[in-house]
């Protein structure tokens, strides 16, 4: 079920309704995009004033507030002294233009800031196609306690490469590019970079028996944050079909997702 919200000034939401979740996965594809990867700050403040927006804050939000949760300013923050907001707001409005322009050119939603306040504003381009998505399915673990189950994990993570690659709207990173990172952990933000993506596929296998079980996460690579998670069971003991079941299942926990974005 997913969550309207409501057209009205204090939420800064033009052009129709916009559901939270569209907002939140525009949010995530700008962070991840290389117009912000490197702009902590803006990247923070950005967030930070999106949500203030979805929370239903009146008005403009308080410079002194921005001052001191983003930019660790003093408690007695004084903006008329320091004018450090309203120049990263600059900023900040300048990189959602260069964004807009570039990246995210063919988003159907978009978040702006609209100049001498610091609540943004959610608007929907319409005759605009939906910007493809990129995703990385990274090889999935052998979790099983005599390791015995890498080829599987190698042949579901192929499977749901290909599963994916073949909806509408996806881009999927290669084969070859995924799996030189193979038992290496490292932070889905260096990932998200490494590969190009703005999401990343994770997951392991474990065996119980004649059962088999998949733990599956849809990673923003922008954050690291969990934006859907799934755990299945199949008892068959045909390998390829092992494999498609758990690709369909995933393919379509995955596609629950993409359809609010």
């Amino acid at each position: 079920m997913t969550t309207s919200v409501t057209i009205a000034p204090c939420f800064g939401i033009t052009n129709g309704v916009i559901e939270r979740e569209n907002v939140q996965q525009e949010l995530s594809r700008i962070l991840a995009s290389s117009c912000f990867r490197k702009c902590v700050q803006l990247s923070r403040f950005l967030r930070f004033a999106v949500n203030e927006a979805l929370a239903g804050s009146n008005g403009v939000s308080k410079e002194t507030l921005i001052g001191v949760e983003i930019f660790g300013r003093a408690p007695d923050y004084d903006p008329s002294i320091d004018p450090v907001v309203r120049v990263e707001a600059r900023r900040l409005r300048m990189k959602l233009a260069e964004y807009y322009e570039t990246e995210g050119r063919e988003h159907t939603l978009r978040i702006k800031l609209p100049k001498g306040g610091y609540l943004p504003v959610f608007e929907k381009q319409p005759g605009r196609a939906a910007a493809p998505r990129t995703i990385a399915v990274l090889p999935f673990a052998d979790h099983s306690a005599d390791q015995t189950l890498s080829a599987l994990s190698d042949g579901l993570t192929t499977r749901l490469i290909a599963r994916l690659a073949s909806q509408s709207g996806l881009r999927l990173a290669s084969i070859t590019s995924v799996f030189r990172f193979k038992q290496r952990g490292a932070d889905p933000r260096f990932l998200g970079s490494q590969l190009n993506a703005e999401w990343l596929v994770e997951g392991s296998l474990r065996k119980a028996g004649r059962r088999f079980r998949c733990d599956t996460q849809l990673i923003c690579s922008a954050d690291g944050l969990h934006l859907w998670a799934g755990s299945f069971d199949c008892g068959s003991r045909n390998v390829f079909a092992i494999e498609d079941v758990f690709a369909a299942n995933i393919a379509a926990g995955i596609g629950g997702v993409l359809k609010h974005c």
